[in-house]
């Protein structure tokens, strides 16, 4: 059972869900004003990020159900019962990449690349927020550790300390997100490039977060079971993240639209 936060009438409303609802809401409304930024018809790209955010949602779901396959095999009913179970971080991030992609395949008001890019930071600051509301609920929790970080949950006996491992997740986050702040302030001072910078650069650092940090937890690669789902799909998916931004930083050293206030779009040479 989660902790409670507070009760609006008789319906109690959790930290969880409390904090990943504010984390979400956060990194929408943030990438809505990021559109400008490049380049991203208005109105378009709201429309896209409604569906997109459904698929995150959706994706997340989806990888909780196959983690769980058989308690909902056996009782169906928990299958619309969204109090059962979490949400996956590696489902929602597929779930919203694959919305996407379909829907900006013919649209040039909102270039599939430009928009990932635009979303990448509101992405990793709803992680980094987000993974605090794991942290409160006791969810995710790391293996048994004396280790000086170790602290102690109170399901635990009082002897017994673990990794703070959503913590581990929140601070690799948010130093994901710094490097990116940073690589995005001199992309964007000379201009827009044509491919994706930061999301595939985003996505292989978290990768290598996850894969690195998944060990520490109680329920993570330290199992008998072996690699979970999310982790076959982060394996998966390095090597076309790894080309994806390979590609893109070959057209970004070569010509790209460089855009300016007034709206006009003009080709920047390259030294």
């Amino acid at each position: 059972m989660y902790p409670l936060l507070f009760k609006i009438g008789s319906i109690p409303v959790e930290t969880y869900y409390v904090v990943w609802f504010t984390a979400l809401s956060l990194m929408l409304v943030w990438t809505v004003r990021r559109l400008s930024l490049y380049g991203i018809d208005d109105g378009e790209g709201r429309r896209v990020l409604s569906w997109a955010f459904l698929g995150m949602l959706g994706g997340a779901r989806a990888f909780e159900y196959v983690w769980n396959f058989p308690l909902y095999r056996n009782t169906p009913s928990l299958l619309l019962d969204l109090r059962q179970g979490g949400l996956s971080e590696v489902g929602a991030v597929l779930g919203a990449t694959v919305t996407v992609l379909v829907l900006c395949r013919r649209n040039p008001k909102v270039p599939f690349s430009r928009l990932c890019d635009a979303a990448c930071l509101p992405v990793l600051s709803a992680m980094a927020l987000g993974r605090w509301g794991c942290f409160f609920a006791g969810c995710c929790v790391g293996i048994r550790s004396a280790f000086p970080f170790a602290l102690h949950f109170p399901y635990d006996a009082l002897t017994v300390t673990r990794h703070p491992t959503q913590l581990y997740y929140s601070f690799s986050a948010a130093a994901i997100f710094a490097v990116l702040f940073f690589f995005e302030r001199r992309i964007l001072r000379r201009g827009v490039p044509r491919g994706a910078l930061l999301a595939p650069l985003g996505l292989i650092l978290c990768s290598a977060m996850r894969l690195s940090i998944d060990p520490l937890r109680a329920e993570g690669l330290s199992q008998a079971s072996g690699l979970s789902l999310s982790h076959w799909v982060l394996l998966a998916g390095l090597p076309l993240e790894t080309v994806w931004f390979w590609v893109s930083w070959r057209g970004f050293s070569g010509r790209f639209p460089r855009e300016r206030r007034s709206g006009k779009t003009e080709q920047a040479r390259c030294p």
